[in-house]
């Protein structure tokens, strides 16, 4: 599967936009391990890096990446996290 680092898979990024200086991403990616998930909001600098993403769920202020099965879903968290961060 190329140069992914273990933990990692390639990110395809439907919308991304950067509030108050902190860049946040919707897309889709290879789901995680052992989870139908595929569906991805991301946040922070260094979230994405060379096009990837980490396959895990993490959360922080300053960066994070949740997995959603559902892009619904996933872009409705999308959606807050721009009006949470807008403030």
């Amino acid at each position: 599967m190329g140069n992914n680092p273990c933990g990692t898979t390639k990110a395809n990024v439907f919308e991304h936009t950067e509030v108050n200086g902190i860049p946040i991403y919707f897309g889709s990616g290879v789901n995680p391990v052992n989870s139908p998930a595929q569906f991805f909001v991301a946040w922070g600098q260094g979230a994405l890096t060379d096009g990837l993403i980490h396959t895990f769920n993490s959360e922080s202020l300053e960066k994070g990446f949740r997995w959603f099965v559902d892009e619904d879903e996933a872009e409705a968290e999308y959606a807050k996290l721009q009006r949470i961060l807008i403030g």
